[in-house]
């Protein structure tokens, strides 16, 4: 009976020292995976610091937009230990998500098309599905992808064959692999976003996810300084070019009216914006007559300037010893219809002054009327000739349409010619400057010299719209009559 106690007592003590070495063992355990888990936590946030002050370097030493998408897809990889990512940046035309950049590891975010899927060799099907990816935008809202734009948190999927979208297609590259993302947004707009995969039999810990989310918003404003930036140095590129061609398209003004025996020449011009759609030119068609030219394409801007370029050339090269303007103007709309869009047209005047003779002629394109202040009478009329503008029409039309018109200018009378900018320029209630008060202006300083009439004129104008912005070229040319 002893001895049974005995046994009792030693089975007890072993039982208890077994439970106590299993406790400690299990206490071990957990303290060991807390250490590690630990451990794992104070990499990962070593790695974030790392990668957050390599972010604020980048941006102050690299400018380059496909250094930083690089920068911060493999930064984050490494930062939480992702397999693979990728970088989706919303473009601001289309509204589509654009893939900027992906890791070199496969990063199956969206699904796999059927004919990739049915390629027999791997390695081939893995090569046209990394294509498909770097070619594919996406929609918001579409897949998993589009979803996280659209998601105010970070978007979690612990299985990616779990997910409708992939059930079909995705069961060689998305079964078994977690997917991970965020919006990316600065300043109340969203960028892009940031995507990662990992294989789901280690996921991503709440941690990871933590810790994804802090980097993207960092990333986010990297992203966005970086787009700013871009945008800023592009509109200054643009305002360099469009500088450029101000000053090359002045060139082909003329920088001073010809001295004419018979006629006191005066022009004006003043932009709207940096370059534009008005033209004017004096053409020496022979030893006895000079062309004088104006002309208004609708539109404004570097089209308007181009396609105003070009009929400057084609005139220039029609006109020498052509004494039919109309026939100069015909020339000219067939050159340039070919090539015109359907939404453009050019109104155009053209007239020959010549030596020793009051008589004018002239061709009007659809272009304003010109006024003819008569110095005798003190009266004013239009000169309008019929005719369309060009570009509309490609020849038998337009030619029936466009003719040669004569009259005459005594000793003293005033022509003027203008660009519609001039007539709807507008006041602070939104009324038109107009015909009737050009006409008024005209004969308040008809007695001024031809420059004299033109500054006045663009003064009254000045005057008329003040505080209001100029929305259309002008340009005017004054004609007296010695």
């Amino acid at each position: 009976m002893e001895y049974l106690v005995y046994a009792v007592l030693i089975t007890a003590l072993i039982a208890v020292v077994l439970v106590a070495i299993f406790l400690w063992m299990q206490e071990h355990r957990n303290a060991l995976r807390i250490s590690e888990e630990k451990n794992e936590i104070e990499g990962e946030e070593r790695r974030m610091f790392g990668f957050l002050q390599g972010l604020g370097e980048k941006l102050q030493d690299d400018n380059s937009p496909s250094n930083l998408h690089r920068y911060i897809v493999d930064g984050v990889v490494d930062v939480i230990d992702a397999d693979a990512g990728i970088l989706y940046l919303l473009d601001g035309e289309s509204g589509q998500l654009v893939p900027v950049c992906q890791t070199l590891n496969l990063a199956p975010v969206i699904p796999v098309p059927p004919e990739i899927a049915a390629i027999e060799s791997a390695e081939d099907a893995e090569s046209q599905y990394r294509s498909f990816l770097r070619l594919s935008a996406l929609k918001p809202g579409e897949y998993l992808v589009g979803q996280a734009l659209e998601s105010e948190s970070t978007l979690y999927e612990e299985d990616m064959i779990d997910n409708a979208d992939y059930a079909d297609h995705g069961a060689h590259y998305q079964d078994g692999i977690s997917f991970l993302a965020v919006s990316l947004v600065y300043g109340h707009k969203r960028v892009g976003v940031l995507a990662m995969t990992r294989k789901a039999t280690k996921g991503f810990s709440p941690n990871d996810r933590e810790v994804f989310s802090s980097i993207a918003e960092q990333s986010s404003f990297a992203l966005g300084s970086a787009i700013i930036h871009a945008e800023a140095a592009e509109k200054r590129r643009m305002e360099r070019e469009l500088t450029q061609a101000s000053e090359i398209q002045r060139v082909l003004l003329p920088r001073s009216a010809p001295a004419l025996a018979d006629y006191d020449l005066a022009a004006e011009y003043h932009a709207a914006r940096i370059v534009s759609g008005d033209y004017y030119d004096y053409i020496p068609v022979d030893e006895d007559r000079y062309g004088i030219a104006i002309g208004d394409v609708c539109g404004k801007g570097i089209a308007a300037s181009l396609i105003m370029a070009m009929c400057r050339s084609n005139l220039r090269s029609r006109a020498h010893e052509n004494l039919s303007p109309a026939s100069v103007l015909h020339a000219v709309n067939q050159s340039i219809f070919p090539d015109i869009k359907e939404d453009m047209f050019v109104s155009f005047l053209y007239l020959i002054l010549e030596k020793g003779s009051n008589e004018i002629t002239v061709a009007r394109a659809g272009h304003e009327p010109p006024i003819l202040y008569s110095r005798a009478s003190k009266s004013i009329q239009l000169i309008e000739p019929t005719g369309m503008a060009a570009g509309i029409d490609g020849g038998p039309v337009f030619k029936r349409s466009v003719k040669d018109h004569r009259f005459t200018m005594d000793q003293g009378d005033i022509l003027l010619l203008y660009t519609d900018g001039l007539i709807e320029a507008t006041d602070r209630n939104g009324d038109e400057f107009g015909m009737k008060r050009l006409n008024e202006t005209v004969e308040k300083y008809s007695s001024e010299s031809s420059e004299t009439l033109i500054r006045s004129i663009v003064e009254e104008v000045k005057q008329f719209s003040v505080g209001m912005s100029q929305t259309d070229d002008i340009t005017l040319i004054a004609i007296e009559k010695r």
